[in-house]
């Protein structure tokens, strides 16, 4: 007969089995690569300070017209279900018109969105740096540059909410038009920050 002890050593095991192997079942996209950009804060944030973090990324941009406020609601809702549940993920929103989303216009739209900057920063910085870091980094579209008479305000960019570990890896491209997708998404990143 086992003992009781060793009846909870090996539930406690398979356990803790299960949670590494839940994780390692969340595929890899690649690395999202070296990146530094600027908070809303005019600190330095990039992919230095967010080693070691699991994380949500998302590009967006203040002037947006069409799907960049969706984006944002999304985040807000990420925001707002991930603190009620327990699931320790910061959130990343980058800016694809940094000529215009300086950190002052950034630190007034976070604020104007109900952002919590204990766990969500909005990116600026160099065009070239978000560029490489979106195209290279992400795998996600962006072309254009601001353009008040130009459709989607004249910059195109990728949608989806990108779910990264805390090595830097992509585990997941989540749209933001489906609600099943933001339920999968708080799952995914509560398996990898346990």
């Amino acid at each position: 007969m086992i003992s009781r002890r060793a009846s909870l050593v090996f539930v406690v095991s398979l356990l803790i089995g299960g949670c590494k192997n839940a994780a390692a079942e969340i595929p890899q996209y690649g690395s999202t690569g070296s990146f530094a950009l600027t908070d809303q804060n005019g600190a330095p944030l990039g992919s230095a300070e967010l080693r070691g973090k699991v994380w949500i990324a998302a590009f967006m941009f203040t002037r947006c017209p069409t799907v960049c406020p969706r984006i944002t609601a999304r985040m807000k809702a990420i925001q707002d279900q991930a603190k009620a549940r327990g699931i320790d993920v910061r959130l990343v929103s980058i800016s694809v018109d940094p000529d215009n989303d300086t950190p002052e216009v950034l630190r007034a739209y976070a604020d104007k969105h109900g952002a919590d900057p204990t766990t969500w920063s909005f990116l600026t910085g160099d065009p070239t740096v978000i560029k490489q870091t979106s195209e290279q980094g992400f795998k996600s579209a962006l072309e254009g540059k601001a353009d008040a008479n130009a459709a989607d305000f004249g910059i195109l960019h990728g949608s989806h909410l990108i779910l990264v570990d805390r090595e830097l890896v992509i585990r997941g491209y989540y749209r933001t038009s489906d609600d099943s997708e933001t339920t999968r998404l708080l799952e995914d990143a509560a398996r990898l920050s346990k």
